[in-house]
């Protein structure tokens, strides 16, 4: 075999084995989720039956997971995907209204899978209010990009 089939080779097959080792290791980033848990305030009060919590993409605006607080009025959630922001709900049932928020969170791979110590405290912001500053940047970069293309 000549020198030049045998680098040929060497170097097709060192391209195969890493092309196939990134697209493995990409396939398993992707399917990695992660766990977003913690506890509700004060303020929801017992029967905790009463009470949902509700995860949501600030993105969208839309509710992506909702469970039910525990009996010790815990909650968690599993399956989260990863790099998108989401605000946690403390939701009452009986009354259909939001009550306290907790976030934005953001999970990512491989740094920070989980995220188990978020407290829905009633002294923050409410979901309202990250949903419009979520608008209002986007409102924004949609009016400087027609801006810029008009220019």
């Amino acid at each position: 075999m000549s020198l030049q089939r045998s680098l040929a080779l060497a170097l097709t097959l060192s391209l195969t084995l890493t092309t196939g080792a990134g697209t493995v290791w990409a396939q398993a980033s992707e399917s990695q989720n992660g766990i977003i848990a913690g506890k509700a305030s004060d303020q929801a009060k017992k029967p905790y039956a009463d009470y949902q919590v509700q995860l949501r993409d600030v993105s969208t605006g839309q509710r992506v997971l909702s469970v039910p607080l525990n009996p010790d009025g815990r909650f968690a959630f599993s399956g989260v995907t990863l790099t998108k922001k989401y605000l946690v709900e403390l939701y009452q049932v009986k009354q259909n209204q939001i009550v306290c928020t907790a976030g934005p969170y953001t999970l990512s791979a491989p740094s920070m899978l989980s995220k188990t110590d978020v407290n829905i405290n009633c002294g923050t912001n409410p979901a309202v209010y990250w949903l419009v500053v979520a608008g209002v940047g986007t409102a924004i970069a949609i009016a400087l990009g027609v801006r810029s293309a008009n220019q």
